[in-house]
């Protein structure tokens, strides 16, 4: 029988550095914080030139995000805020969704805020969010946030960001059920935000807030 100690060194770690988190959660020390996840905000402007929604409304949404992501230990911070073309106001098809990508910044979530997102599997209805990957380069993605979205839609988007799947639970965030109580990722919802994090900050994909 081959020992760990020999895989472990035949894969260059060392048996104690294996064991090492282990031992730090069985000493009682707390793993090291995370950092901070940088939201970078693109909002669609009218014709006009006007923006779909006012800082006012995107600060809200963000900070409920915030409070719900909270318990994970995941703190979400607005690095940026920027114009996006008016073209980009109104999604009807995969293809408006698709064009997005070009807006994208590299190592940020982007959040992308529009006036109204048509759903693509049935055009008789409209959408308040989505989080969407490109269909031709999937690691371009951003989380997309209709106008009309309820003050709880981004925190149910960058739910999908960190790993989530929909639930039918009334209030869950990942619901689409509303009761009025108040709203919240279960244990489970909050260990799998949780463990996301972590794999995200270790691969350094986005730049710390």
């Amino acid at each position: 029988m081959i020992s760990r100690r020999v895989v472990l060194a035949a894969a260059g770690l060392s048996f104690a550095g294996a064991l090492a988190p282990g031992l730090a959660r069985a000493a009682g020390r707390a793993p090291a914080p995370l950092p901070a996840f940088p939201l970078s905000i693109a909002v669609a402007e009218e014709a006009a030139g006007t923006p779909v929604r006012d800082d006012a409304w995107i600060d809200a949404q963000i900070a409920e995000a915030v409070r719900l992501f909270e318990p994970a230990g995941v703190a979400l911070r607005k690095v940026g805020s920027r114009a996006l073309a008016p073209r980009f106001s109104r999604l009807e098809t995969r293809a408006d969704r698709d064009a997005l990508a070009a807006a994208i910044e590299p190592r940020r979530i982007n959040v992308m805020v529009v006036s109204s997102l048509r759903d693509v599997d049935d055009p008789g209805r409209f959408r308040m969010g989505v989080h969407w990957r490109n269909r031709a380069t999937p690691e371009r993605r951003c989380v997309i946030v209709a106008a009309n979205a309820r003050p709880t839609v981004l925190a149910h988007e960058l739910g999908h960001f960190f790993g989530l799947g929909h639930s039918g639970v009334d209030d869950n965030v990942m619901s689409y059920t509303r009761t009025g109580a108040p709203v919240s990722f279960d244990p489970a919802q909050i260990e799998k935000i949780r463990s996301a994090a972590r794999g995200y900050a270790a691969s350094k994909a986005f730049e710390p807030a």
